[in-house]
This record gives structure tokens, sequence and C-alpha cells, in this order.
């Protein structure tokens, strides 16, 4: 049997009472970890063996100088693909290329400029609709970001029940799937209940609701300049065929998971902190005032701040990826199989890259700073070929967003600070603020 030297950590006992504390506190008990190993730790699980790690070196080796040799875990890839389908998210190897050069160009700047007007337009919508006095945002960032994607995916009329119908999905599926992972022993249980199958059923009713949308799409022989024109018109470069409906529905489904609740996230995260830090909301207001779409869109001081706050809450807080054979990093050596836990929540508050790790200050992202900023040490939409595909999608609608709300709203803290609750997504349990409109209301 290969001797390997794996970095120092926990041996198999250990490791599961590190387990059972971990599900009670996962970010918490990973940092502790962090701490005593220096910011790389083995585990042993017995047939699962990982290794956890925020070294900067080690996540861009493993995400992009030597990719090839790495892929989604069956954590993410299994667990999430039976209940989302075979989309971007959820595949590995020459499919997973091949749909994503299909589907890249269809996310690029030039492409997604028809859907600001879209965004802008939901975003207005919403805000007419806002409440004032003391409010807990997330379930309205929860309901905004949800209404974005559907309006850029489907730019028609989407009925409530539908739209209802989609959001609960997407909700109860990934909360059952953190809980499935968290609590494998419970695995016989959740399918012997009745759960599992719940949720599958689920899963059937989204996919038949997305084919009734596109079939109505196809019929119509009309254009709405929305992702599921983009999607149903891209062809592979090899055969010049399109998608199979299954295929643009897999699609469908990644995008409603991965493009509402890391926005929703994001967007709630970010008004927490700009409410209780007012000298970077008032520059931010001072510095963004009649702006045009596209001015919004590039505005420094907005992508600043929609940074500095994902530096703080990453909403993909953590990512994995298996070795596909033996490898090396550093003194490290380690088998195939093993899997890489990426720690980017660790990694985002590591004081070796971050003077005052744990403070808000949106100007680190300045471009003169920004320059500075060795070894890469921000992953807020991962990294690597598989870096995010909606990353330009999801600045623009943010900034969209924050811009207009800031101008139409007073923001102001309150006493109650949100707790992170580290799902799937990193999602805060309640950020209560206190919102009235401004004197000045109306938006630009």
């Amino acid at each position: 049997m290969k001797n390997y030297s794996l970095p120092p950590g926990y041996n198999f006992l250990q490791s599961l009472m590190r387990t059972y504390k971990q599900v009670k506190n996962p970010i918490g008990t990973m940092e502790e970890s962090m701490k005593i190993y220096e910011g790389t730790y083995a585990v042993d699980l017995g047939a699962r063996r990982l290794i956890a790690t925020q070294d900067p070196g080690f996540i861009d080796y493993v995400l992009r100088s030597n990719h090839k040799n790495y892929h989604k875990s069956p954590i993410q890839t299994e667990e999430l693909g039976r209940f989302l389908g075979k989309g971007l998210l959820t595949v590995n190897g020459d499919y997973w290329l091949k749909q994503r050069r299909l589907i890249q160009p269809g996310f690029h700047l030039d492409k997604i400029h028809a859907l600001y007007a879209i965004i802008k337009q939901t975003v207005d919508n919403f805000l007419r609709t806002m409440p004032e006095g003391k409010v807990d945002v997330y379930p309205y960032m929860h309901k905004l970001a949800f209404e974005i994607v559907i309006n850029s995916l489907f730019n028609i009329e989407v009925p409530q029940t539908t739209r209802d119908q989609l959001s609960d999905f997407i909700n109860e599926v990934q909360e059952f799937v953190i809980k499935d992972l968290r609590q494998p022993y419970k695995s016989w249980w959740f399918k012997l209940s009745g759960e599992v199958e719940r949720n599958l059923q689920r899963s059937r009713t989204a996919r038949r609701i997305i084919r009734e949308m596109i079939n109505t799409r196809k019929q119509s022989g009309r254009k709405f300049n929305d992702l599921l024109d983009m999607l149903l018109d891209a062809r592979y470069e090899d055969t010049g065929e399109p998608m199979h409906e299954d295929q643009v529905i897999d699609e469908i489904l990644i995008v409603l998971i991965a493009g509402h609740e890391t926005t929703a996230n994001a967007l709630a995260w970010t008004l927490y902190l700009v409410a209780n830090h007012k000298p970077e909301l008032e520059k931010l207001k001072s510095s963004t005032k009649n702006l045009s779409l596209t001015e919004i869109t590039t505005n420094e001081q907005l992508a600043n701040v929609i940074k500095g706050s994902m530096r703080l809450y990453p909403p993909a807080w953590i990512s994995d990826r298996m070795a596909l054979s033996d490898d090396a990093y550093g003194p490290f050596t380690y088998p195939k199989g093993i899997v890489i836990i990426l720690f980017y929540y660790g990694l985002h508050r590591d004081e070796k890259y971050w003077p005052n790790p744990d403070s808000f200050i949106p100007d680190r992202f300045s471009k003169e700073n920004e320059d500075k900023r060795k070894p890469k040490a921000f992953y807020p939409f991962g990294g690597g070929p598989r870096l995010c595909i909606g990353n330009n999608f999801a600045m623009a609608e943010m900034a969209i967003f924050l811009q207009t709300m800031i101008h139409a709203f007073e923001i102001n803290p309150t006493d109650v600070h949100p707790k992170a609750n580290p799902l799937v997504t990193l999602r805060p349990n309640r950020v209560l603020l206190d919102i009235k409109k401004s004197r000045n209301s109306g938006t630009n």
C-alpha cells in the first residue's frame, strides 16, 4: 500500500467527534480546525478521506493550475443531480465542457445587456410593495431574487401559482439535500418515511411546469430576448443541433437554484452591512446619483460594496473537488478519490491576506488596491474553468437593485444582528432593518 504524506489532522475517532460538532456549528468548527492546523488539515472518516483548506495557493492549484485532475465530488453531483438533473452545476468531464461551451456565449456581457431593462423593471415594481418600519429584509430579497431570475428566464407573465410552485421546490430541495448530507446516518429513514420521494415528486412537478412553458414558447414562434430564448437558440459547434428539451430543463433548474438563493443572500447581507456602516452608505449614495443602467452596472463603488459584502459573507461559502488520480501540493501527497474541501469563508477572513479581516472596507476592492493583493484570496464566484457562468449577470442585478434601493429608501440598523446559516449557501437567519421611504423617493 502506497504511503502518502497527508496534512496533519484528525484520526478516525476524532473525525467522528468533529463531524457531530460540525453538524451543530459548521463554520465555527472549521475555523477552529484551520487555526489549529494553520489553514489545511485532514479528516479520516474511514471510507471517505478529506482534506480541508483555506490556503489560497492550494485552492488555486485545485481550481485552476491542475483543474483537469479534479471533479466536483458525488456530494454535489449526485445529491443535487437527482433532483436538478444534469446541468452545469451537477455534471463533470466532457459533458460539462460541452455544455459550458454551448451556454457560455449567452452570459457574455454584451448578451446580458438586453436583460438590464427586465431587471430594472422587476426591481422598480418590487420596491413599490416594500414595507416600511422594522422589516426582516431577507424574505423580501429572497422573493425579489426569484422574481428577477424568473423574469429574466421567461420574459412573459408567469402566473403567481406557478412562481410559488417553483420557489417552493428550490427552497425545499436545498434544505433536504443539506439535511441529508449532514445526517448520512438518517438516509434510510429519509427513504422509508417518504421524504426522498416527496422531493423527487416536487422535482417532477417543476420539470412539468417548465416543459409546458418551453412548449408554449416554441408554439408562439415569437422572440422575447430572455434566457429561455438563449437556451433554445444555442447550437452545438460540432453538429449544429440544439439541446434536447430535457437538457434545456436541466439548465433552467440550475439557473433557478444557482441564480436565486445566492443573490438573495448577497443582497440581504449587503443591506445589513451598509445600514451598519453609515459613512459607506452615504459615500455610495453620493457617487451613484442619476446613473444610466449601463453606468450602474459598471460603477466601481457599487461593485466594491458588493464585493466587500461577499468577502465577509460569501454566498458560496464552501466547495469541494475530488482528485481523479494521486496528486501532490507543497509538502503533501494524497491519493486518488480524496475530497478537497475549499473553505472560502475562512480564506476571506484570513488575516494573512486581509488586514482587519472582520471589517467591512469596500475600498479594499478599488482598482488601486486590488492590484496589490497577491496571491488570489477572493472567490465570490468560485474560480478556474468552473467560475460561475452567471457572475456578470449576478453583479449587474445586485448593482441595479442596490442603487435603486438606497435612493428610494432610508436604511437604518437595528440592535438585531443576523446569524449565518450555512446551508448549500450562506443564508442569514434574520436581517431586521429600519426602513422608510426617502423624502426624495422615486427611482432613477
